[in-house]
């Protein structure tokens, strides 16, 4: 049986990608259950929960997912799914599950991912705009994908700075801690 939710796992059974290889950030609400969590473990996935998240911190575990992501691979593809926000910034999805990501925390992830990584391709899926009537999620997406391609910019300028952060918007010519 082929369902909604399983193109990972149909990935990793018919061998096109090693778990090992898969890193999932933001799992919260009712999915993926006992069976999908053991899946998972078995298949050497990493993965991080929201209830990770608020047990640790959102800067241990971006830190975490990122060394995982940078452990062995030549390549990176990116997947995201827009359903790892909170519904509070991507209405328009099919799956909205509240306590998701939000856009302070999406964003330098995706920005860091490009900007450290060989990124070779970035999809965003599980967008529904029809349920997106005022474009919060669209305005959210186009900014994430907007967030990647300046990690990648940044990577080909050779900048390596851990916050890739503007200094023009940071300091803005005036004195820090004034």
């Amino acid at each position: 049986m082929i369902l909604h939710g399983q193109p990972i796992k149909r990935l990793i059974e018919e061998g096109h990608v090693l778990g090992k290889n898969y890193v999932q950030v933001g799992l919260r609400g009712y999915w993926p259950g006992e069976d999908g969590f053991r899946f998972m473990r078995e298949h050497g996935f990493h993965y991080h929960t929201m209830a990770e998240i608020e047990r640790d911190g959102w800067e241990a575990v971006m830190e975490r997912a990122l060394q995982e992501v940078s452990e062995g691979l030549e390549y990176l593809y990116i997947s995201l799914d827009i359903d790892v926000l909170d519904p509070a910034y991507a209405p328009g999805t099919g799956t909205p599950e509240p306590g998701g990501l939000t856009m302070r925390e999406l964003f330098p992830l995706v920005r860091r991912l490009c900007a450290e990584n060989n990124v070779v391709g970035f999809e965003l899926v599980e967008f529904n705009p029809l349920a997106d009537p005022g474009y919060t999620t669209s305005l959210n997406a186009n900014r994430a994908l907007r967030e990647c391609l300046t990690g990648i910019a940044l990577r080909k300028k050779g900048i390596d700075e851990k916050h890739y952060l503007s200094p023009l918007t940071v300091e803005h010519g005036r004195q820090l801690g004034n």
